[in-house]
């Protein structure tokens, strides 16, 4: 009883998460300061902060091994849980035309490689309600994927993102190197 109900917690995460992608391919060169699990940000601008938190990601392959996209996040409890985090930062891929490989090197925030990236930011901590940054047609900045295996992806990252219905904007920085969420449940990555 209780795997069937972890199984139906971790689907219900991955039908939340918008049927995110994980990644199987092989490492890059370069290397971060970033412990597996865990990510540093940066940010500056509206907000002046700096974060160390979870870092995961979780997904789900199309039956080619292709990505339907692909969703890296660090947040200060990990996704596995019902609190809310002070802060979270969400890097989101996803195939501009269909289902898409993933390789290691730098994307922009927009499309690029046929791959469309956004990104999103949100803080609890500096006002009464939650502030939320994302990608817009303004925003600008990459994101270099360093490493991927079956279970783990490092990336850096220097985006700059805009709050949607008003002015203002933060630059976001840092290093991550999340680990599949759903690795241990054989589920998705």
């Amino acid at each position: 009883m209780k795997n069937i109900e972890k199984t139906f917690i971790i689907l219900l995460f991955i039908s939340i998460s918008g049927f995110i992608a994980c990644s199987d391919s092989s490492t890059g060169a370069e290397e971060t300061d970033v412990t597996s699990g865990e990510g540093t940000i940066t940010v500056s601008g509206d907000i002046q902060a700096e974060h160390q938190g979870i870092s995961q990601y979780v997904g789900l392959r199309n039956e080619d091994g292709n990505f339907l996209n692909l969703a890296l996040h660090v947040n200060e409890l990990g996704l596995a849980t019902d609190q809310e985090s002070d802060f979270g930062f969400q890097i989101r891929l996803v195939g501009s035309e269909g289902p898409f490989s993933l390789e290691t090197g730098e994307y922009q925030i927009g499309e690029s490689n046929n791959v469309s990236m956004f990104a999103t930011y949100s803080n609890r901590t500096v006002s009464e309600s939650t502030v939320s940054y994302g990608s817009t047609p303004s925003s600008s900045g990459t994101v270099t994927i360093l490493s991927m295996t079956s279970t783990s992806i490092e990336v850096i990252f220097d985006v700059t993102l805009h709050l949607i219905e008003e002015e203002g904007s933060v630059n976001i920085t840092g290093a991550f190197n999340a680990e599949c969420l759903t690795a241990e449940a054989g589920i998705g990555c």
